[in-house]
């Protein structure tokens, strides 16, 4: 889905694009490294200046975390460590707040791979 027209940028994520998506989330960096869940959400090119702007939810499917979800929503530079809000989430970290750092570790035409260290604050529900 394209909100605006886009300009003539040869770049296929122009000013005004869409994009869904729902990538593996893997405990270390590696491809072989263990599933623990999905990256879940949307990504819209908001800046002229190539900037993006991101709602992810991690959603755990594995491991001590399996059920529980974190919200982070912010602005992406692509290319550079990018600080985000962590604005909520569910199971585990119902009532979370916190920050995520995400660091580029494989960034090419056909991959990119961000390392994710996330700091939450949450209440513990008691079940």
């Amino acid at each position: 889905m394209t909100v605006v027209n886009p300009s003539n940028n040869t770049n296929s994520f122009t000013f005004g694009a869409i994009a869904v998506i729902d990538d593996l989330l893997l405990e270390g960096q590696d491809d072989n490294s263990t599933l623990i869940g999905r990256a879940q959400g949307l990504v819209g090119a908001v800046g002229r200046d190539g900037s993006l702007e991101s709602m992810l939810n991690f959603v755990f499917t594995e491991g001590k975390y399996n059920g529980s979800t974190l919200a982070i929503y912010g602005r992406v530079v692509q290319g550079v460590t990018i600080e985000r809000p962590v604005i909520g989430g569910t199971g585990m970290f119902r009532m979370a707040t916190g920050y995520s750092v995400a660091k580029p570790v494989d960034i090419s035409a056909t991959k990119l791979v961000y390392e994710f260290d996330v700091y939450v604050w949450h209440k513990k529900m008691n079940n």
